[in-house]
């Protein structure tokens, strides 16, 4: 979990876009930045002092990020695309840690999460820019139809997605 918590005095240091991809990096995530460039090694990070680089997607699949570090997402001016799929460490209270990123998140996908339960995900009905909601193979969630109809009238330019259908609200 040590590489899971923020320092405020790193986030002031580096810029929170770099400070949120070393997070995810350290834990065995990806990114990709603005201009397209995607990274999975946390060793081939560009040098510190280039502050312009700017967030625009983090890819948690099968890694070690979890709920303390969500809060890395405040600040990220130009993210809109957050997938956890097949975490162990995901769980209700790292999904609400997305509201730490509600102002600019217009895509996420949570899938083969086997710690988020229907509460969890019902705590993305704050994330208003979202216009797409991908969830599927949730095995602690009981009514996965509810929780996407919940979400559905609560935000309505989102296409909630799952495996097999599409159900726009």
């Amino acid at each position: 979990m040590m590489f899971n918590k923020p320092d405020m005095n790193r986030i002031k240091t580096v810029g929170p876009d770099r400070a949120c991809a070393e997070w995810v990096l350290r834990n065995g995530g990806k990114v990709t930045w603005a201009d397209g460039k995607k990274l999975a090694d946390y060793n081939l990070l560009p040098p510190e002092e280039l502050k312009s680089l700017k967030l625009l997607e983090i890819d948690g699949s099968d890694s070690s990020i979890s709920h303390y570090g969500f809060s890395h997402l405040d600040g990220c001016t130009m993210l809109k695309k957050i997938v956890l799929h097949n975490n162990k460490y995901i769980d209700d209270r790292a999904i609400k840690g997305l509201e730490y990123g509600k102002d600019v998140l217009s895509h996420v996908q949570v899938s083969k999460c086997i710690n988020v339960t229907d509460p969890g995900l019902k705590e993305m009905i704050v994330l208003k820019n979202l216009t797409t909601l991908i969830l599927f193979d949730l095995p602690s969630v009981q009514n996965l139809a509810e929780c996407k109809q919940y979400l559905g009238s609560g935000l309505p330019k989102c296409e909630i997605k799952g495996e097999v259908e599409s159900v726009k609200v």
